[in-house]
C-alpha cells in the first residue's frame, strides 16, 4: 500500500488562495485544488470537511493579506492618505482578492456606520481626529464619506471599469478630505 501523501493546510490554501487571485473565488474548487497539488480531494475534505469551511479559512487568510498591505499605507507621509492609496492600490493589483473582500455577499452590513464600527477603525478614527482636530463624531463621519468614495473608486479599478492615475487618486482623496474636513470644522465651529 503506497503511503498516504500528507497535505498541509497552508499549501492547500496557497493553492486556494493562487486559484482565487487567478480566477475569482468562482473558479475555486475541490478538483482544481488537488489537481495542482497532485493529489486526490480526499486531503481537502479530511483538513476542512467542505468547500465552505476551505472558502472561511481562505476568506481569513485574504484578510490578513488585506491588513497586512493596508498596515504598509501607514507609512505614507499622511497616513489616513496612505491608507486609501493602499486600498485603491490594493484592488487595482488584486482585483479578484478584492471583490472575495469588499464585493461578495461574505460582507453584509446595514448602513456605511456598521462598517466601521471595528477596534481596527477606532485607531484610525482617533488618527483622524488627531491629525485634524475634530470631535470623535465628525472624525468618524469624515471617515465613512472618505472610505464610501475610496471604495467607489476601487471597485470601478477591480472592475476595469475605469483606470486612474496614482495622481489622479491622490488629487481626488485629498481633495476631498480638505472640503469634508472643512464643512466639518465650519459644523463644529457653528455649534460652539
Amino acid at each position: 500500500m503506497p503511503p498516504k501523501i500528507k497535505i498541509k493546510e497552508d499549501a492547500i490554501l496557497d493553492v486556494a488562495l493562487e486559484i482565487t487571485r487567478k480566477s475569482g473565488i468562482e473558479g475555486l474548487n475541490a478538483r482544481e485544488i488537488a489537481r495542482i497539488l497532485g493529489c486526490s480531494i480526499q486531503p481537502l475534505f479530511r483538513t476542512f470537511q467542505n468547500m465552505d469551511n476551505l472558502k472561511t479559512a481562505l476568506y481569513q487568510k485574504v484578510g490578513e493579506y488585506f491588513n497586512t498591505h493596508m498596515l504598509a499605507g501607514m507609512h505614507h507621509p499622511i497616513p489616513f492618505l496612505g491608507m486609501g492609496l493602499a486600498y485603491i492600490n490594493f484592488a487595482t493589483q488584486e482585483k479578484n482578492l478584492f471583490k472575495l473582500l469588499f464585493m461578495s455577499e461574505s460582507i453584509a452590513v446595514d448602513s456605511p456606520m456598521d462598517m466601521i464600527s471595528g477596534d481596527d477603525n477606532l485607531e484610525v478614527i482617533e488618527l483622524i481626529a488627531g491629525m485634524t482636530g475634530l470631535n470623535h463624531d465628525h472624525s468618524k463621519k469624515l471617515y465613512v464619506d472618505i472610505w464610501l468614495l475610496t471604495h467607489g473608486i476601487a471597485a470601478l479599478v477591480a472592475t476595469n471599469h475605469c483606470q486612474f492615475s496614482h495622481q489622479e487618486i491622490e488629487t481626488i482623496l485629498m481633495d476631498t478630505f480638505k472640503g469634508y474636513l472643512n464643512l466639518f470644522t465650519t459644523k463644529e465651529e457653528e455649534q460652539s
